[in-house]
């Protein structure tokens, strides 16, 4: 084992066992509730694949995954109307830059929400990468099954180069978090030096 991927193993280990107190709002639009939030690692051999995602963007383009086939993909389940969104939302704006030259892409899963208001909260915080709309984000949300359960906002999902749910947060994702997440899915991919 070279040594990049014993410190992977272990890096990945101690974010499979991680389990946080995080603040997710649920579906009543009334305000956030306080739940348990999880950051999960999953091993390669319990990968399962993602459904193809495809919707309307809401800059009115169209969205189907088997474009982005072969890349890590990370996938934010938000709202506008999510206080915890708000608290990400600049996290997920920075990991995005940072890791586009890795040739990672972000998408956003809009929710429960209005594309006006929608399109304001990504001019509001900068966020450049394609989101979902509303009104067709209802197959990207089953398109993971049973690890994204159904109030779960914010959510994050990362997907590897094979199309396989590889990493997830229930909650608002800090930025040590994320950006090892997807760091070490991207250097999974990369020939090992052995």
């Amino acid at each position: 084992m070279s040594s990049r991927t014993g410190a992977w193993a272990r890096r990945t280990a101690g974010l499979a066992v991680l389990v946080v107190a995080l603040t997710a709002c649920t579906a009543d639009r009334g305000g956030p509730t306080a739940t348990d939030g999880v950051v999960e690692v999953i091993a390669d051999e319990d990968r399962a694949p993602v459904k193809p995602i495809k919707g309307e963007l809401l800059d009115g383009k169209r969205f189907d995954s088997s474009a982005l086939a072969g890349q890590v993909v990370v996938y934010n389940v938000w709202g506008s109307w999510c206080a915890p969104c708000r608290t990400e939302a600049p996290t997920l704006k920075q990991v995005s830059e940072e890791s586009e030259s890795l040739g990672v892409r972000f998408v956003g899963i809009n929710v429960r929400d209005n594309d006006a208001a929608a399109r304001a909260f990504e001019d509001s915080y900068g966020i450049e990468y394609p989101s979902i709309t509303t009104g067709t984000s209802g197959q990207a949300l089953l398109a993971f099954g049973a690890a994204l359960p159904p109030s779960a906002v914010p959510s994050t999902m990362v997907v590897d180069t094979q199309g396989r749910l590889a990493a997830r947060i229930i909650g608002p994702a800090d930025y040590t978090t994320l950006s090892t997440l997807v760091s070490d899915v991207v250097e999974e991919q990369e020939p090992s030096d052995d």
